[in-house]
């Protein structure tokens, strides 16, 4: 079998992320880089062995040898890029959010099903072991009702230099137009309702109050935020706590420097989850708190790890193998939420969404 041969398209920190999945399956590999950075394109191309490189996204759409290609621009750009992706016969997957718009979502989902080629939005929460294991546990009735989610967030420095919020290469995430909105709102709020909607359920309504924090060089930061929401006809309601420590320093390696403490509190007990970029943390990934005994579950994993599982799932899917484990209606859904958070903040009180 012939392997499936992937184009990258934006060749920032994220992308070595994203290269790490090709590194290890045997299946695919990484044939082209893309990126307006010549140099960059140019040293990603000699990093991963791809045999082109392009500064034009056009053009490596025309090479016909390119069966799948994966999205890593500024959020304005996926929704376009991944039509012409489409439309061009390639596998498609993108960066969250799947667009900066619900329209322009719809859009997409629109070019995929035309194309009857694979639509997948990356989002390694989804993938990180420690997670998977908690929403095993609740399946089996470990916690009883679900009644709570709460999510503290804290980001800090990366000890490696990377993400750094005040280079240039992240100057588009403080620019609305091009982010979508503010810098943490796919970076954070994202993520907490994608686990709220995969340890618990949809969500009916949502309520935020935001803060902002200066950056050295003047960028401001959409910290520190708290978030609220209502799970759809549940007695259950989730939290997000969201803070920047911009003097904590991380052991993130390549990966966002962000920790997340995820507690899940139910009618029988509690799961606390831990997603630290550091490895070396002492606690363990999933704490099951039930009467007067703590059981703890899991061994530690990376972030990392999760990203690889997420290019598997892509790679597999691609081939045939499996479904896409975040397609484009649930991404459609997570965009909506996050919108919908990003509007409480705004106007300072709650929007309630529409079901059915």
């Amino acid at each position: 079998m012939s392997k499936l041969k992937v184009g990258i398209v934006g060749a920032g920190s994220i992308a070595e992320l994203h290269a790490l999945g090709y590194e290890h399956d045997d299946r695919a590999e990484i044939v082209a880089i893309c990126d307006p950075d010549e140099d960059l394109a140019i040293k990603r191309a000699l990093d991963w062995g791809a045999r082109a490189y392009y500064t034009n996204f056009d053009q490596m759409l025309a090479d016909p040898k390119i069966d799948a290609v994966e999205i890593l621009t500024p959020n304005h750009l996926h929704a376009e890029q991944a039509i012409k992706a489409l439309q061009a016969g390639k596998h498609v997957c993108v960066e969250r959010p799947i667009a900066i718009s619900i329209e322009d979502a719809r859009r997409v989902q629109q070019a995929a099903a035309a194309s009857r080629r694979v639509l997948q939005v990356y989002e390694p929460s989804l993938y990180y072991k420690p997670l998977l294991d908690a929403r095993s546990l609740i399946d089996a009735g470990e916690v009883g009702e679900v009644t709570g989610l709460r999510v503290d967030a804290v980001v800090g420095q990366s000890e490696q230099g990377k993400w750094d919020f005040t280079s240039n290469d992240q100057a588009w995430r403080f620019d609305p137009a091009k982010a979508g909105g503010t810098p943490m709102l796919y970076e954070v709020g994202y993520q907490a309702f994608c686990i709220g909607l995969f340890l618990v359920g949809s969500i009916e309504k949502v309520s935020a109050w935001s803060s902002s924090s200066t950056l050295k060089n003047g960028r401001v930061i959409d910290a520190p935020t708290v978030a609220m929401w209502k799970h759809f006809e549940q007695e259950s309601y989730g939290t997000l706590h969201l803070t920047y420590a911009p003097d904590r320093v991380m052991r993130s390696g390549n990966s966002f420097p962000i920790e997340l403490d995820i507690l899940v509190s139910g009618t029988r007990g509690e799961i606390r989850i831990i997603r630290s970029p550091d490895a070396g943390r002492p606690d363990a990934p999933v704490e099951l708190r039930r009467s007067n005994r703590r059981v703890n579950y899991g061994q530690r994993t990376t972030f990392e790890d999760s990203f690889i599982r997420a290019t598997k799932n892509f790679i597999s899917a691609c081939l045939g193998k499996e479904e896409p484990l975040l397609r484009g209606a649930e991404a459609q859904q997570l965009l909506v939420l996050t919108l919908a958070y990003h509007e409480a903040a705004k106007r300072g009180r709650a929007i309630s969404l529409q079901h059915g």
